[in-house]
């Protein structure tokens, strides 16, 4: 039997969607370049050459690569037949954190695993097998007529599971996306609406029970309401972050020729390389980032629209709208709009794992918005292209 990585054939003679292809290279090299820049710095303090985050990125981008051209090219259908496979190995990657040995604990997380030359961080690719998962079971019930709550409760359930076991890796912000996206999921799967008032009813008391029992993100959300009560605390981040978001002005100080992110600016090669890039690019630059990655996830969206497929369709607004939903999060932190979270800008922020996940969405969806030449958009009165 074909592997599920075989290349579709020939005579199905898709085209590729050139304006998603552009818009994702350029994210990504701009990504790098802004990496480089917001990190330079910060690298030279550590005693580190002013481009040692930007080339172990680089490492990791070739590696990306890989990843985004073999999912790019993999056939979808039969990837699809793996999903059982898929989705355990996905559980059981999770798991290994708590290994002990394997699992490695910063600041009383638990979030990822050693491999000797650097770490992973296995929640960052199951926030893609989780939306995998859920567009394959979710389709299969509509296609078989089962879309009452009954029948949804065993994917429920699993997505459930996945955001359990990131929770308790105290990973709270990251299990909050990877829950946010599932419910996205069944909303597209047109779920009835008692299903999410029974969510929600559930759901919210225990998110704010697993704040107000914890005191590190009681201390993040008291920072994030007043962030000057403890200016070199937890409201330090903030604070920090905005000064060097307000001194980018309209064009920015150029790049390479920030200040504040020297030293002001925690994280700045991770969590809060946006601040850097507005202290740079300034509020043109920050028009730039939202046109761009609005129109890759216009794209993005269209394709999914577009898709007859209810797998496919699915599959690739779960994707996008699990991009979409990083960077919002990322840059309201940033902007001092939502409490610190820890959440990667993709294809910004210095970090392996973030980055080969975000590869491996990019390459899903680069393949879901291959059609068939003579294929036409079921959209294409909505859509003005």
């Amino acid at each position: 039997m074909p592997g599920a990585f075989e290349v579709e054939p020939i005579t199905q003679d898709r085209n590729w969607d050139g304006l998603f292809l552009a818009s994702l290279f350029l994210l990504a090299g701009t990504g790098l370049a802004v990496l480089w820049s917001a990190s330079s710095g910060y690298a030279l303090s550590l005693g580190r050459s002013p481009s040692y985050f930007a080339l172990r990125q680089l490492f990791f981008f070739a590696a990306g690569v890989g990843i985004f051209l073999a999912l790019a090219f993999a056939d979808i259908a039969r990837l699809r037949e793996k999903t059982s496979v898929i989705t355990l190995a996905g559980l059981a990657f999770l798991l290994l954190p708590f290994v002990p040995g394997l699992g490695e604990n910063r600041n009383g997380a638990s979030r990822w695993i050693d491999i000797g030359f650097t770490t992973i961080q296995p929640s960052e690719f199951w926030k893609p097998i989780s939306v995998f998962y859920l567009a394959h079971i979710l389709a299969k019930r509509r296609d078989e007529g089962r879309a009452a709550s009954v029948a949804l409760m065993p994917p429920f359930f699993l997505a459930g599971l996945g955001c359990l076991v990131i929770f308790l890796q105290n990973d709270f912000s990251t299990a909050a996306i990877a829950a946010v996206a599932a419910v996205t999921m069944f909303w597209i799967a047109e779920a009835p609406l008692f299903f999410f008032a029974g969510l929600i009813s559930v759901g919210a008391p225990l998110a704010a029970l697993s704040v107000m029992t914890s005191d590190f993100r009681l201390r993040r959300i008291l920072a994030f309401l007043f962030p000057t009560y403890e200016p070199h605390g937890q409201g330090y981040q903030v604070l920090g972050s905005l000064r060097a978001i307000r001194s980018g002005g309209w064009f920015g100080k150029g790049l390479g020729l920030g200040t504040l992110k020297q030293g002001s600016v925690p994280e700045v090669q991770s969590d809060f390389v946006f601040s850097a890039y507005v202290e740079e690019a300034g509020f043109v630059g920050v028009l730039a980032f939202f046109a761009l990655w609005g129109f890759f996830a216009w794209r993005a969206f269209k394709a999914a629209f577009c898709e007859e497929d209810r797998f496919r369709s699915y599959l690739g607004f779960g994707l996008a709208t699990l991009l979409v939903l990083e960077v919002l999060v990322n840059v309201a932190v940033a902007a001092g709009t939502l409490p610190a979270t820890g959440i990667a800008l993709p294809f910004f922020s210095s970090g392996g794992s973030s980055l080969l996940a975000s590869a491996g969405i990019a390459g899903l969806l680069a393949n879901l918005t291959r059609r068939p030449r003579e294929s036409a958009c079921r959209a294409e009165e909505r859509f003005d292209v």
